[in-house]
């Protein structure tokens, strides 16, 4: 999904699409501040789906002498790493510093949830498989948020955080049955 697909989205249902149609097609200046608005929307999105919802997953092959692996060896902002293998897939332990991990040296598999990097309106998003609708929705709750309409902000964040879940397909909570002692 691109960025701009869910700019204009938003843009459509906020009622501000014509400036930003206009802003996108000739380079002006007006217009130009609400596009911002809602790029910046998009990537606080992004990274609120990245961080609270939707987990992005990214897994690399590494090599390290020591073991020890800075985070600045891996290709994205890891949040968390989730699993650390060897190359014959077996699970090995490791432990995390604030600017490393350490584990066995030799070649590893790192898997981790990662946070994306901020957009401009021509790159693509983190998430292809997610609707821009869901992206709309949240853009428009953030933007009338800043723009202190904060009812219609309620609104929008209601349907975003409907799209939300349906993307997550959370389902209710599963009660276990209460145990009776005979």
């Amino acid at each position: 999904m691109q960025v701009k697909e869910a700019v204009l989205l938003a843009a459509t249902q906020l009622g501000i699409v014509d400036k930003i149609q206009e802003c996108l097609d000739y380079d002006t200046t007006e217009g130009k501040e609400e596009l911002d608005l809602l790029i910046t929307c998009f990537n606080v999105v992004e990274n609120e789906l990245a961080l609270d919802y939707l987990p992005l997953y990214q897994e690399e092959e590494l090599q390290s002498l020591t073991g020890k692996i800075n985070y600045a060896m891996l290709k994205r902002t890891a949040v968390r790493i989730l699993q650390v293998t060897d190359a014959d897939d077996n699970s090995l332990k490791f432990t995390i510093f604030p600017d490393c991990f350490k584990t066995q040296a030799g070649k590893i598999k790192v898997s981790y949830n990662y946070m994306p990097q901020e957009k401009s309106v021509v790159e693509k998003s983190d998430y292809e498989t997610l609707s821009p609708r869901l992206f709309a929705y949240g853009m428009a709750a953030e933007y009338a948020t800043v723009k202190g309409l904060y009812e219609e902000a309620n609104v929008w964040d209601k349907k975003y955080k409907e799209a939300v879940q349906a993307a997550y397909k959370l389902r209710p909570f599963v009660q276990m049955r209460s145990r009776r002692w005979v």
